[in-house]
């Protein structure tokens, strides 16, 4: 038996359109309340980029070249550089291309129309932009549309922490497959919790058949030193992945027969650090936190953490009814809330 074989798998364009929420969506309405359901941000950074090339190219290297544009972009200068972003106007206006927007004759009259070079004879013009880098510019932005752009020096660093964690002994293994332990990435799962549908997509899958036992991992990069880790864990609301992926594991077993024997392992986050990227660790979540994470808790300073179960149901509640400019509890206490003592 198989477990690849019980998955729904999907492509990202797909898996994005598949209804219900993520963790992501949790998250968003945590730190930013109902009318992020509405206003989805798309947060870019170099931090987030680095991290997902570091995931794909051990996940799913075949998917890379889709996903980011490796290349470095050469632009040309002063009125080369207007003409060819005028041209690349045309393309994302007008749907022309490449073939059509570097066209000669097209490319001299848009020269025209612009007034650049106005003194030179039309004879003189093609010598103003027949050059590799003019049509290299052109169709490299062409071939990164839609995609990831990363610099030449962000990709050697991704590829430095993809290598050492596919190879460093603290690593290595939790990639390779035996005869008993069957090994999977960018698995997408899906589950019902009070009456809402919910997705994940895992980077990586431990399947233990002998002993019946699923592992869960999740792969994080970041800044922080290895031992400082539980920073980004709470600020990042990273405890909202775990339940969401144990979830969707859990609602497999649950549903499919075939599956009913297994249980799931500690969720673990294997992460490596862009200060120290030589040297991976693994930190697992204890267990006895998973009820904290479902239901919310206090932390040290006193402060109030949203659970899992409770953002669910203020997804449901803001969906269901349409209200995105006011939160819940506003409406359920009439605008009436109390100080308390931490």
């Amino acid at each position: 038996m198989k477990f690849k074989n019980f998955i729904k798998w999907m492509s990202d364009i797909d898996y994005r359109n598949f209804p219900g929420f993520s963790q992501s969506i949790l998250k968003g309405l945590a730190d930013d309340g109902p009318s992020s359901l509405l206003d989805k941000k798309e947060i870019k950074s170099t931090a987030l980029e680095f991290g997902s090339l570091v995931d794909i190219i051990i996940t799913d290297p075949e998917n890379r070249d889709n996903i980011f544009y490796t290349n470095s972009i050469e632009k040309p200068t002063a009125s080369l550089l207007v003409l060819a972003d005028e041209l690349l106007k045309d393309h994302y206006a007008l749907d022309y291309t490449y073939e059509q927007i570097t066209d000669k004759e097209y490319v001299i009259e848009k020269i025209k129309n612009l007034g650049l070079w106005s003194k030179s004879k039309d004879d003189n013009l093609l010598s103003k932009f027949d050059n590799d880098l003019f049509y290299t510019y052109i169709y490299s932005v062409i071939d990164a549309e839609g995609k990831i752009i990363c610099t030449p020096a962000l990709v050697e660093a991704a590829e430095h922490c993809a290598d050492v964690l596919l190879t460093h002994p603290y690593t290595k293994e939790l990639f390779d497959e035996t005869d008993d332990i069957e090994v999977l990435k960018q698995v997408p799962v899906f589950y019902k919790i009070n009456g809402e549908e919910g997705k994940g997509k895992i980077d990586l899958l431990r399947i233990d058949h002998k002993k019946k036992l699923i592992s869960i991992y999740d792969i994080k990069t970041g800044s922080e030193l290895p031992s400082n880790f539980e920073n980004s864990f709470y600020f990042f609301k990273y405890y909202l992945q775990v339940i969401s992926y144990i979830l969707g594991v859990q609602y497999m077993i649950e549903t499919i027969p075939e599956l009913n024997e297994y249980s799931i392992d500690k969720f673990r986050f294997i992460y490596i650090s862009k200060k120290l990227p030589d040297t991976p660790c693994i930190y697992e979540v204890n267990e006895e936190l998973l009820l904290s994470f479902l239901d919310g808790w206090r932390d040290g300073t006193g402060r109030y953490n949203k659970g899992f179960i409770q953002l669910v149901d203020e997804y449901s509640f803001y969906i269901k009814n349409g209200i995105y400019n006011t939160e819940k509890k506003i409406l359920d206490n009439n605008g009436i809330l109390n100080i308390t003592l931490s």
